[in-house]
């Protein structure tokens, strides 16, 4: 997958393989600082993946899997950024497809009245929770904990692996994850923060911290949300906790941690459909979280870097001969894609640290904000040379270490946001006709928040493909997508506009339930996966796609957002009256 290097101790036999769980954590004798977390793979029993139909592979069949050969390996904790379940990897890298539907929980409320902690092989009446026909979490997986959160009506509604709650909120980098599992909130906080520019300033709603040199910008949101809320506080540091007691007891040790908030969320996740007792309810078994909005406990946040070489004002800083070295030490490079990381040897400490930037836009509260660096008045530091040329390396590793022997370079793995796309300029003849509408008695409209079902157009080909989805294939850059919710008399309409091209000439689509119900942001993917098997023709849509959904499409024939707000309404009252005429007994 793009951005995330190869890990040397998965198969290299060109078979597909799937990750399906995480099991125990376990000390590494070779690597002191980092130790190794199971993970349990499962090959395809088709040898050629491209065999398999694309809906299938998406999923997280059992039938596709060749349980017989399911295996365990070992991985430094440092990786797990890289490494989610349902990722699927061949000859050591990682592949486009990720298995799971996606699925997203609207108003998913968190709190110690709705989730409990389980083993993943626990019980209801006698009967697995996870049910081994559907779903294979291997040996090592049998004693791994998971989260469940009431939902419909079912406490075991969605079951989240722990593993999964610290890979997405706390071990979002490889250097917060060396702070997770080394224990240093507890017992070394100053290696992590300089605790004398670390701060609150509630009446600004601000956070101040004393970002340490190694950790990046993105680390800081996630480090400051621990300091500031208790449940983010008791789930980093309860990863350690659980290794120094299982330690204790002589036991294996298995990832226990918590949510870092309390209260409700949108949750998107790639999910596994499993059966209940009822065969009318399913539960979702969750492979891997994709965006949560819940709230941060701050809004704004400044970084304080000591032992950095960032001037001060011009005419205003100090003479360089009278500056202090900010850092020594091997260059900072970006990663080399064809350097594997692997957990058996320690890095050289004298190689130059590649770094592997991986895009999210996992966390909505903090999405396009930018954290303040403040001014100096005088810079303390300044550049200081490398102390020894960087040591050619063909494998990297994601430990610490002062080892100076090795053959093994240094790597990071980096969680960096992606900035979502500008909106292109025609669409705010769109946005303003919906924001206009307001304006009318009896309308209320608002432009629906983009998330990963909906941003885009969905691909109708693999990635990387010539296809309609893209506005330009040569680039990959995909159509855009903008929706709005218009409700007028109780009823919900929902108007559809997408990104075109020069030569396209498109309509935007109207959509709306008999019912009047607003329609879910699943149903919405659906169609738009409609749109682009019909290469932007509304009237070509599979009525299997529509299901209950009324669909009309209007061309873009307004020159103003005023005329376009009008003629909306006129559509939409001759809509309502139809409705009534057909629907009223």
């Amino acid at each position: 997958m793009k951005g995330i290097p190869g890990i040397k101790e998965f198969p290299s036999d060109n078979r597909y393989w799937r990750v399906d769980w995480f099991g125990a954590i376990q000390p590494n004798p070779k690597l002191l600082r980092e130790p190794v977390l199971q993970i349990v793979i499962t090959p395809f029993k088709t040898p050629d993946i491209s065999a398999l139909p694309p809906n299938k592979l998406a999923s997280a069949s059992s039938g596709l899997m060749d349980y017989t050969d399911q295996r365990t390996i070992s991985i430094g904790t440092g990786q797990l950024p890289a490494l989610c379940v349902g990722s699927i990897w061949r000859n050591s890298e990682c592949q486009l497809q990720l298995a799971g539907q996606l699925t997203e929980f609207k108003e998913l409320e968190i709190s110690g009245h709705t989730s409990q902690v389980l083993n993943a092989s626990a019980k209801e009446h006698n009967q697995y929770i996870i049910p081994y026909s559907h779903y294979k979490f291997g040996k090592a997986g049998y004693l791994s904990k998971m989260v469940a959160i009431e939902y419909n009506g079912d406490p075991y509604g969605i079951l989240i692996p722990m593993a999964e709650l610290v890979r997405f909120y706390y071990a979002v980098s490889t250097d917060l994850a060396d702070v997770i599992f080394s224990g240093d909130l507890k017992h070394n906080l100053h290696a992590v923060l300089n605790m004398e520019h670390t701060w609150s300033e509630p009446e600004e709603q601000r956070e101040v911290i004393g970002l340490r040199q190694r950790f990046s910008d993105q680390d800081g949101w996630i480090l400051a949300r621990i300091l500031n809320s208790p449940e983010a506080w008791s789930g980093a540091t309860a990863v350690h906790d659980a290794m120094l007691k299982s330690r204790v007891n002589g036991v294996a040790a298995h990832i226990e941690s918590n949510f870092p908030f309390a209260g409700n969320t949108n949750l998107s996740a790639r999910c596994k459909m499993l059966p209940t007792a009822d065969p009318n309810k399913w539960r979702y078994l969750v492979l891997s979280l994709v965006r949560c909005s819940a709230a941060f406990p701050f809004r704004h946040l400044t970084v304080y870097r000591d032992n950095d070489n960032n001037r001060a004002k011009d005419g205003e800083d100090k003479p360089d001969d009278e500056k202090k070295p900010g850092w020594g030490g091997p260059l900072v490079v970006p990663g080399q894609q064809g350097k594997p990381f692997q957990s058996q040897q320690a890095p050289n400490k004298n190689a130059a640290t590649e770094i592997f930037n991986l895009p999210t836009d996992r966390f909505g509260d903090i999405a396009g904000k930018e954290l303040d660096k403040p001014t100096k008045e005088q810079c303390e530091y300044k550049s200081a040379s490398t102390l020894k040329p960087p040591v050619d390396t063909n494998q990297l590793s994601s430990a610490q270490g002062d080892n100076t022997d090795s053959t093994v370079g240094t790597g990071r793995l980096n969680s960096t946001y992606e900035r979502a796309k500008a909106l292109p300029a025609s669409f705010e003849t769109f946005i303003k006709a919906i924001e206009h509408l307001n304006n009318y008695k009896g309308f209320s409209a608002k432009i629906r928040e983009p998330d990963e079902l909906t941003r885009f157009i969905p691909l109708t080909k693999p990635e990387g493909c010539w296809q309609w989805s893209y506005l330009e294939s040569k680039l990959l850059t995909h159509r855009q997508v903008l929706i709005a919710d218009i409700k007028c008399d109780d009823q919900y309409f929902t108007l559809v506009e997408f990104e075109q091209r020069t030569s396209d000439s498109c309509r935007i689509g109207a959509l709306h339930v008999n019912n009047g119900s607003k329609i879910l942001t699943p149903i919405l993917h659906g169609i738009l996966a409609g749109v682009a098997e019909e290469r932007g023709v509304w009237s070509n849509i599979k009525p299997y796609r529509l299901k209950n959904i009324f669909l009309d499409s209007y061309k873009h024939v307004w020159p103003t957002p005023h005329n376009f707000s009008e003629s909306i309404i006129s559509k939409l009252l001759k809509k309502l009256e139809m409705h009534y005429q057909k629907y009223s007994p």
